[in-house]
This record gives structure tokens, sequence and C-alpha cells, in this order.
């Protein structure tokens, strides 16, 4: 009965911020926040960690990708630097549902979203349920999904957007054409053996899982636990 209400609270709330945007642009001088730099810093060595570059073509010149979940697109100018190291080109989406939840500075992560996207050589961020998103895609990055009820009312949305089957098999769709792949990533091993499951259910090869751990100068203080999941062929 608790969930049901908080849901229908999160769902209220979430109708209204969703309407009520008032947008703004940061200034192009706006000064990120140390703690949004070390982010940055740490999810580049998580993302070395996983060897996401090894499963890159080497033939390959240009991609396209998308960061489901991105919130504030703090990752885009991450993602490009990923692929400029190889001396690629890479379109980057950001999909992002909750797009106008307001902030403690009463910017919205659609304002930080489209400045992060500049800091990119081609970046654009999408305010939608990446579900409507229909791109095929070379790279999907599902970072944190939602797959059990409690952190998604936690992050304030209702149980209605919970669609965690759903969310797989359409970035397996998406990715078939080109023979992609997928980038995942949970705060927990309980999630990423549910998240595992279901990227196998939607049609994923399993990767090897890896576990990056904070150092004591990280923002992150648990341990990241990541897989690759891959489409066979």
């Amino acid at each position: 009965m608790f969930e049901k209400w908080r849901s229908l609270r999160n769902q209220v709330d979430f109708f209204i911020r969703s309407r009520v945007r008032l947008e703004r642009n940061l200034p192009s001088g706006f000064d990120i926040p140390a703690s949004e730099r070390a982010f940055q810093q740490e999810m580049s060595g998580f993302f070395e960690l996983l060897k996401v570059k090894s499963q890159l073509k080497p033939a390959q010149k240009d991609y396209v990708i998308c960061d489901v979940g991105t919130k504030n697109f703090s990752l885009a100018p991450v993602f490009d630097q990923l692929f400029l190291s190889l001396n690629k080109n890479v379109k980057i989406h950001g999909i992002e549902i909750d797009a106008y939840r307001r902030l403690s500075n009463f910017y919205t992560r659609a304002d930080y979203a489209r400045y992060f996207a500049r800091k990119a050589r081609d970046a654009e961020f999408h305010p939608i349920d990446f579900l409507k998103f229909q791109k095929s895609l070379d790279l999907v990055f599902l970072l944190n999904p939602f797959v059990s009820e409690a952190p998604l009312l936690a992050w304030g949305l209702p149980l209605k957007f919970l669609k965690p089957k759903e969310i797989f098999k359409h970035a397996f769709d998406l990715l078939k054409e080109k023979r992609g792949f997928l980038v995942l990533s949970c705060p927990s091993l309980e999630e990423l053996e549910t998240a595992s499951r279901l990227a196998k259910e939607a049609g994923f090869q399993l990767a090897e899982m890896a576990i990056w751990n904070p150092s004591p100068q990280a923002i992150q203080k648990k341990a990241r636990f990541g897989r690759l999941c891959l489409l066979n062929g």
C-alpha cells in the first residue's frame, strides 16, 4: 500500500515538473562543481575497467551511441573523449525521462544537459522516454537502470515507468541492425544479477562481470558492478 501511495505522489510531482519547465541556458563560463568533474573521471576509469574500447571495430570510423537515463548528460564529454582517443567520430544521444527535475540552484537537468552536450563534438539531448526513441545504434550505455520498485520510487518516478524488460528488449532491437553492444552498470550485485537476466532474456550474450571499487578520495563510496552485453555474430 505504501508503494502505491508513494507512486501516486511521484506521479503528481512528475506531471507538474514536466509541464512547468522554465528552461534556462547555463552560461558558457559556468563553473561545474568539483564533484561533477570527479564523477566524470571516475566513470572514465570505470569504462576502461570494462574494456569498452576493445569492443569497438578497428575499421569502423563513425558510431552512434545512446546514454539511457542520462540525468544531466554530464557524461557526454566523457563518451566523446573515449571515441576521440581512438580517432573515431561519434554521435551521442542522451535520453532522460525526468528531464525537468529542478536542482538546488534552480536549473533543471535539461539545462545542464544542453550545457554538457555543447562540450562534445556531436551530442543531442532528448527529454523523452527511451521506449519512444527510434534510431539504429552501435552502443547503448544503460547505467544503473531501474529493475525494481524501491530505487525508482526513491528517485521520484511513478511505478508506471518501471519497465525493465521492455527497456532491455528495446535496446536490443536498436542495436541488432549494426550488431552493436550494451554497457551495463548497477549499484549492487543483486541488481546486476537481475539486470543481467533481463539482458539475456532480451537476446544479449553476457560477458564477464567487472567490479569498480572506489578509492578513499572517490565521490562514489560504493562499488560499481559492470558488464558488457553483446550480440552474437
